[in-house]
C-alpha cells in the first residue's frame, strides 16, 4: 500500500525538471512561462450556445510550474483562468450569444493547496474560496468530494450556499442534523436546475455521478438506474427545454450516461443534449446521436474544454451543429482566444485570485524546499529500463530503500475519521 502510494507521488512528479547544484532554487510562481509556447492554430468557432468546461481540477489552481515538456502548456493559474472567463463573457456579449461555464467535479485531493491544510481544518476549504469566485453556471459533485464526511459537510454548508450558479447532486445525499439535532437526509446540492440564458433559451440541467461505492458513512450515492425511475426525475424532464445540459462526474465513453440519455430521448426525441463528463482524467468526445455531444476535458487544470452549438433553424426539426476544442491551459492560449495581451488581459478579480492563491501557498508552507532530482524521470516517455525511466528509479533505488524503512519503522494505525452522531446510510428520498 505504501509502495503504491509512493509510486503515485512519483508519477505526479514524472516530469520534474532537474537542476545542477549551482542553480538558484527559485520555485515561486512564474508570471509567464519561461519556455516559448506555440499559440493556437485557429480561432474558436462560436455558436448560439457556447460552453467552457473544466473537470477534475484536484487543487491545481496555481498552474503547472515545472519547465520540462509538457508542463509549460498547463502553466496558467486560476486567476488567469478567471480573467479568461471574464474576457470570453465580454466577447459573448459582443457577439450577442450565450456563454455557459460548467465544472464536472473533483475539486479536492491533488495539490498542496487542497491537501496542505493544518490539523483541524478541512481538505479544500481554503482553496474552494477561490473556486467559488468563478461564475460557474453549473457545477456537480465528484467522488473526491465524498471520501471524507467532513469534506462533504463542508461542501454542503460552506461551498454550495456561496456559489451563484447551480451546484447539482442529482443522485447524492448527505445525512446531517437539523436545528433540533435530528438526522436530516438531503441532497448535497440540487437534484436538477432549470434556468434561462441571457439570450432567453431554456436549459434543464442535471448533475450525475457514476455508481460510486467508496463514499463516506452518512453520504449516499444512488445508482443511476434507480435515479432515472424517481418521480422527481420524470417531473424534471417532463417539460421540453431548448437544451438538456447533463453535467456529471462520469466518463463519457462508457458507464451510465446512456441510461440518462435514453430516458430523456424517450420523452424528447429531438431536443439537443449536451453531456459534460469527467473522472477518467482524459480528453474525450462521444456523440450518442446527431443531436447530442459528449465532452470530457482532462484533468489537473491542464485542459479547458470548449463546445459550441449552432441552431440551423428555430424549428424543432432544424439541425444542430456542434463544435468542440481542447484548450491547453496557459496564458498564451488565453490571450490568443480573447484577443488581449499583457496587462490588457488581466482582470482585477483574476489578479486578486492569483495573489490569494500565492498567499495560501505561503500559509501552507508549500515553498519549503525538499531537494532537487538530478534529471527528469519519465513514466511513459522513457523506455524501461533506462536512466530516465521512473519505473527503473522506483524498482532499483526507491523500493529497496522503502523496504528497509518499513522493516525498522512499521506504519502506525490510522485514527478513525470523525462522523456525525447519526449512523444512517439513508437512500436518497424522492421527496428530498
Amino acid at each position: 500500500m505504501v509502495a503504491q502510494l509512493l509510486l503515485t507521488i512519483l508519477s505526479a512528479l514524472a516530469a520534474v525538471r532537474g537542476c545542477d547544484d549551482n542553480d538558484a532554487h527559485n520555485h515561486g510562481k512564474r508570471p509567464t512561462p519561461l519556455i516559448p509556447l506555440t499559440p493556437p492554430s485557429r480561432p474558436l468557432e462560436w455558436g448560439d450556445i457556447n460552453i467552457i468546461h473544466t473537470t477534475d481540477s484536484h487543487g491545481w489552481l496555481l498552474g503547472h510550474q515545472k519547465e520540462s515538456f509538457p508542463e509549460p502548456n498547463y502553466s496558467a493559474d486560476f486567476g488567469e483562468f478567471a480573467s479568461f472567463v471574464q474576457r470570453m463573457k465580454d466577447i459573448a456579449i459582443e457577439k450577442d450569444v450565450d456563454l455557459l461555464l460548467v465544472d464536472s467535479g473533483d475539486l479536492h485531493d491533488g495539490s498542496g493547496l487542497t491537501d496542505g491544510y493544518p490539523a483541524g481544518d478541512v481538505n479544500g476549504h481554503d482553496a474552494n474560496r477561490f473556486v467559488r469566485q468563478i461564475p460557474y453556471d453549473v457545477m456537480t459533485i465528484g467522488n473526491h468530494e465524498l471520501y471524507n464526511y467532513n469534506v462533504t459537510l463542508d461542501m454542503y454548508k460552506n461551498f454550495v450556499p456561496n456559489i451563484k450558479g447551480h451546484y447539482l447532486s442529482s443522485n447524492v445525499n448527505i445525512t446531517t442534523l437539523d436545528q433540533e439535532e435530528n438526522p436530516l437526509n438531503v441532497p448535497v446540492g440540487k437534484r436538477f436546475a432549470k434556468f434561462t440564458t441571457r439570450k432567453g433559451l431554456d436549459v434543464t440541467a442535471l448533475g450525475v455521478i457514476f455508481d460510486f461505492t467508496g463514499n463516506a458513512q452518512n453520504t449516499t450515492v444512488q445508482p443511476v438506474a434507480d435515479m432515472i425511475r424517481e418521480e422527481w426525475f420524470a417531473e424534471a424532464i417532463e417539460d421540453e427545454p431548448d437544451l438538456f445540459l447533463l453535467a456529471g462526474h462520469m466518463p463519457v465513453a462508457k458507464n451510465k450516461w446512456p441510461l440518462v440519455f435514453d430516458a430523456i430521448r424517450a420523452v424528447h426525441p429531438l431536443t439537443p443534449i449536451v453531456i459534460l463528463g469527467g473522472h477518467d482524467h482524459i480528453r474525450d468526445c462521444v456523440q450518442l446521436d446527431e443531436r447530442s455531444m459528449s465532452l470530457a476535458s482532462g484533468r489537473y487544470m491542464e485542459t479547458v474544454g470548449w463546445m459550441s452549438l449552432k441552431f440551423d433553424s428555430c424549428e424543432l426539426e432544424g439541425g444542430v451543429t456542434f463544435n468542440r476544442r481542447y484548450l491547453d491551459a496557459n496564458r498564451v492560449t488565453y490571450e490568443y482566444h480573447t484577443g488581449r495581451i499583457s496587462t490588457a488581459f488581466d482582470t482585477r478579480k483574476g489578479l486578486r485570485i492569483t495573489r490569494g492563491l500565492k498567499a495560501l501557498a505561503k500559509k501552507f508552507n508549500l515553498d519549503f524546499f525538499l531537494g532537487t532530482s538530478p534529471r527528469d524521470y519519465l513514466k511513459f516517455m522513457a523506455p524501461y529500463p533506462s536512466e530516465d525511466s521512473l519505473l527503473s528509479l522506483f524498482i532499483e533505488k526507491v523500493s529497496p530503500t522503502l523496504n528497509r524503512v518499513l522493516l525498522f519503522h512499521p506504519r502506525p494505525p490510522r485514527p478513525a475519521p470523525s462522523q456525525p452522531p447519526s449512523t444512517t446510510r439513508a437512500r436518497p428520498s424522492p421527496s428530498s
